[in-house]
């Protein structure tokens, strides 16, 4: 009965906060513009209005004891080696002091600008990064010293006047030069030689948008003649996140089956691969790795695969 009587009692937050935002899409980088809107349901003095942009991280956990299997935290900067990660969250005061009657609205515009090297939304098996808008106000009355401690019940109704919190994606921005803080070759090309057979794997571009087209060509000289069960090119998703790892094959095409190959005959192939719709792009974060590759495979029964491999940075474009 006591327990139902407190929960009879419990009161709604005295404001109601909403948040506007520029619907234009964010990158790292950019700075992001918002207005924040504070309604009183009843008189209302309250302390700073705190918005803030904030990224968590998903970690998946193996098996260490007494752990949950997830484990999610908001990203913060290396205390041990500065400027290894940005920090996971951005804020600002969108106002100083709040006193507002019944009924009376608040209109307050704020700005978060996002470090450049902030990762970006990522939503996988295992890798997942998310951001988060929130905005609340704070109460003087929580920073009140002991003599003036507010009741229980007081604190719990006025200790938060107002929150409010809402996802909010941040894009990957394309880099021709970088992928995942590492460099890009000049020419998204590379080259295999084995003893039996050379493979030259040319693409069009190494940069691409979700929902996007890979492309190239692929160039095979045998120096031997000799049969494959298949020649494919793979379109291939790095996924790492804590102790987790996948390889996930997006998409792909045969380009032979079988594969017959005559010895000192080059022959080529151009092949096209869609990119899936997601938010999957490359990304490099503190736990969180995502990489993309394009894989060429010539197929052998019962024997190794002949292989060769080029990576492309894929961004994800708003749609």
């Amino acid at each position: 009965m006591a327990i139902t009587g407190l929960l009879r009692r419990r009161q709604p937050p005295p404001a109601g906060i909403a948040i506007a935002v520029d619907p234009r899409p964010i990158y790292p980088g950019d700075t992001l513009a918002a207005e924040i809107a504070v309604t009183a349901r009843r008189d209302l003095i309250a302390g700073p209005g705190l918005l803030r942009l904030e990224a968590t991280e998903l970690l998946e956990i193996d098996s260490a004891r007494d752990a949950p299997p997830r484990m999610a935290r908001a990203l913060r900067p290396d205390p041990i080696h500065p400027g290894s990660a940005s920090p996971g969250y951005v804020e600002c005061v969108f106002a100083d002091d709040v006193r507002l009657p019944a009924g009376g609205i608040l209109r307050a515009p704020a700005h978060l600008t996002l470090p450049p090297d902030a990762p970006p939304t990522v939503k996988g098996k295992h890798a997942r990064i998310t951001w988060r808008l929130s905005a609340r106000l704070t109460s003087p009355g929580a920073n009140a010293g002991p003599d003036h401690a507010p009741g229980l019940l007081s604190r719990l109704a006025h200790a938060s006047p107002g929150h409010t919190d809402q996802e909010l994606v941040v894009f990957a921005r394309p880099d021709p030069a970088h992928i995942g803080g590492e460099p890009l070759p000049p020419h998204p090309s590379a080259t295999r030689a084995y003893r039996n057979v050379r493979l030259d794997l040319a693409l069009d571009t190494g940069l691409v948008a979700n929902g996007g087209i890979v492309s190239g060509v692929l160039s095979v000289l045998p120096r031997v003649s000799f049969s494959a069960r298949e020649l494919r090119i793979d379109l291939t998703r790095w996924e790492r996140s804590g102790s987790k790892q996948a390889r996930i094959t997006a998409s792909r095409q045969i380009l032979q089956r079988p594969a017959l190959l005559a010895a000192g005959e080059t022959t080529e192939w151009a092949f096209y691969l869609p990119v899936p719709e997601r938010l999957m792009p490359s990304t490099l974060a503190r736990h969180t790795f995502v990489g993309w590759q394009v894989r060429a495979v010539l197929a052998r029964p019962l024997r190794p695969d002949f292989s060769v491999a080029q990576a492309v940075q894929v961004y994800t474009a708003p749609r």
